[in-house]
Order: C-alpha cells, then structure tokens, then sequence
C-alpha cells in the first residue's frame, strides 16, 4: 500500500507541529527550572557579607591524628576476635557470654545459624529467635552507651 504525497506532506507536517510543540514544552521546562534554582539559591558574595569570613579550604591530610582505639579481643571456640569500635566492644560487654558468643560465632566468625545450633546442642529457630532478640538489645545498649557519650560532651562544653 502506497501513501500517497498529499497524505505524506500531511504526516511530515503533523509530525513537524509535534516536534516544535515538545521543544516549547522543554524549553519552559527548562526556564521554569532555572528561575525555582535562582530563587532558592544565595550569592556567595552575600554569604560573606553576611557572616564575614572568608572563603576557605584547609586540608588535614599531614594533621597527627590522635591514635585509634585500642581494639578489644574476644576468645571465641580458641580463635580470637578483635572489636576496634568502642561503642561496639562495650556493648558487647554489657551482654551474658551466651548471647555475646552467639553474636560473635555468628557475624565476626561467619557460622551459620546451623552450625550454632548445634555447637550449643538447640534448635536452629531457638537460636534464631535468641539472636533477633539480642540484637534487639545490642542496639538498645548501643543507644544508650551513645546517648551518655553525647551527654557528657554537652555537658562538657
């Protein structure tokens, strides 16, 4: 089936109309975007009016950094796991050595929860379940140990 040139000229004129009308769409598009940037953002030069400070940058790349914490070991079945978090180390501390073991064994040592399971002679949902529940408190203890920190450097100041 042949179209023919009337009908063509039809289309490329349609398609022509359609062409313009998506690029006035994008061209307000584009307008209405620039003008939602320019009210929302601030002239640097206002910013260092306001404030008085100069613009700065400085680099602490060769700065001593005090030394890292000292990380905590754990013995776990004869093999030793160090915590370097403090936070962490800490709260670990704060739990029985059951459930300090299970966490341990589970996400530093990477058993599955069948192998604990066995290793401590109980059903694999028994263990899932003291898992989830001393997650539960880890992040508890955790929260805590972060709201004092935070209190005690507010006090501080």
């Amino acid at each position: 089936m042949e179209i023919s040139a009337e009908r063509q000229k039809s289309i490329h004129h349609r398609f022509d109309a359609f062409c313009k009308k998506a690029m006035r769409y994008e061209a307000r598009n584009c307008y209405k975007e620039i003008s939602r940037k320019q009210q929302r953002e601030v002239s640097l030069d206002y910013l260092i009016e306001e404030h008085f400070f100069a613009p700065r940058s400085v680099d602490d790349y060769f700065i001593v950094q005090p030394m890292q914490d000292i990380p905590t070991n754990f013995h776990i079945n004869g093999q030793v796991v160090a915590i370097e978090n403090e936070h962490l180390a800490t709260a670990l501390l704060h739990l029985s050595a059951e459930k300090r073991e299970l966490i341990l064994l589970h996400y530093f040592l990477g058993l599955k929860m069948q192998d604990i399971a066995v290793l401590y002679n109980r059903a694999h949902n028994t263990i899932s379940h003291r898992k989830y529940r001393t997650l539960k408190s880890l992040r508890k203890e955790m929260e805590r140990l972060e709201y004092e920190e935070a209190q005690l450097q507010t006090a501080a100041i």
